[in-house]
């Protein structure tokens, strides 16, 4: 399993990999890929800074609109040659490329532990927002 500490920093190095990979991988000629993969970095970058997470400026996402995100950059990044017409551009190299980042995408969401390690259930502060500890029912007790 993958941490989510591990997560959130393997965010911001793919966003930054997504940026430079139509240039390590030949293909920053072509406008549509170099605009998906920008858009695709960007984005990635945009959303972790916004993530309830480590390492985030403004902690406004929830982590599963985060991961959904992180699902749809994937397929993005997948579909891209097809959708915006550049596949017959692009080498065989290339187009294996997109697929393994969005797989490596794929991988990271479902091996990513959302919680810390023991962790079962959510804890009293997650499900009495706004309350004190001592309003809760039983200190640090974890529930379903």
């Amino acid at each position: 399993m993958i941490s989510l500490k591990t997560h959130n920093i393997l965010d911001y190095v793919g966003g930054a990999l997504l940026l430079f990979t139509p240039a390590i991988f030949g293909f920053a000629e072509i406008d549509a890929a170099r605009n998906t993969f920008i858009v695709a970095g960007l984005g990635l970058i945009a959303y972790s800074l916004l993530t309830q997470y480590d390492y985030a400026l403004w902690r406004v996402i929830p982590l599963g609109l985060h991961m959904s995100l992180d699902v749809l950059n994937g397929v993005v990044v997948m579909l891209a040659p097809w959708v915006f017409g550049y596949r017959d551009l692009l080498t065989t190299g290339q187009e294996v490329v997109h697929y393994a980042l969005a797989l490596g995408v794929y991988a990271l969401v479902a091996f990513t532990q959302p919680k810390a390690e023991g962790q079962v259930g959510r804890t009293d502060r997650e499900i009495f927002p706004g309350s004190t500890p001592s309003d809760y029912p039983s200190r640090d007790r974890r529930v379903g």
